[in-house]
């Protein structure tokens, strides 16, 4: 079985198959091309997880209009705000989930002519196109992903699969990955220190970008694992933190419009 190349494997366990259209596998070299071998595996991993539980877990299994398309090329680019071999994709200003939409939908509508093309599942028009977008941009919040489009919620709960594998379910009740259909993916597309991978690339948007970092869960890794992903410049990192704490300036901030109110 091999990871690098397509076509994909056939998978017994699990009862899928990879998709095999023009646009995924386009979109596959774009990943790999401009991805580590860690985070390539990662999203195909994701994908793997979402066309499993697209066959059994109900509130996907039983909508007949879900856009599977659009949910497995979500998952396959949703990390492109990780991309390491060409900085001219990502910025210094965005969230790593808000250039990985970005990029995703610039890729689609080049692929597509504009948007316009089509696909197994369709036109990619204006709807489609940010229906993706939301799904990468959201895909870390799933108290917000989960409560909106179905395809949204596939992709966050198909990265969640990736991060508790059959554990899921303790989550999610009904959400589940089986013992043997994880380790059937895991043996396809191994992790390859995906876990040392990811810490040292969130603590690097912490050190490179950090006010994209202050909002969301991103920050954390820099709280405890530094600017390097091994303590280097923690303390100076979660003083800033302290110092752009979201109750600290609402509050500042309304403490500054009182002198207004006489």
């Amino acid at each position: 079985m091999s990871s690098t190349t397509a076509p994909f494997p056939t998978f017994p366990v699990s009862q899928i198959t990879m998709p095999s259209d023009h646009l995924f596998t386009s979109a596959y070299a774009f990943v790999k091309e401009h991805c580590s071998r860690a985070t390539l595996n990662h999203c195909l991993r994701s994908v793997a997880f979402s066309l499993i539980l697209f066959r059994k877990f109900p509130p996907l299994a039983t909508n007949a209009d879900i856009d599977k398309d659009a949910v497995v090329l979500s998952l396959l680019m949703h990390d492109m705000g990780w991309a390491t071999s060409s900085s001219s994709l990502t910025s210094n200003e965005k969230r790593f989930e808000v250039d990985g939409a970005d990029i995703a939908r610039n890729f689609i509508r080049t692929e597509t002519g504009g948007g316009t093309g089509t696909s197994n599942g369709g036109k990619w028009d204006r709807h489609r196109l940010q229906l993706m977008w939301d799904a990468i941009a959201l895909h870390t919040t799933p108290s917000i992903a989960h409560h909106k489009e179905p395809e949204v919620l596939a992709t966050q709960l198909s990265i969640m699969a990736e991060f508790f594998g059959p554990h899921l379910d303790a989550a999610v009740p009904g959400c589940s990955i089986t013992v043997d259909e994880y380790k059937e993916v895991l043996a396809v597309w191994p992790r390859l220190g995906f876990k040392e991978e990811m810490r040292q690339t969130l603590c690097g948007f912490c050190r490179d970008k950090p006010e994209t970092t202050l909002d969301n869960f991103v920050s954390e890794y820099g709280r405890i694992y530094g600017l390097d992903g091994k303590g280097g410049e923690r303390d100076g990192f979660v003083k800033l933190c302290d110092e752009n704490n979201i109750v600290r300036r609402l509050e500042g901030g309304l403490a500054a419009l009182e002198t207004y109110e006489n």
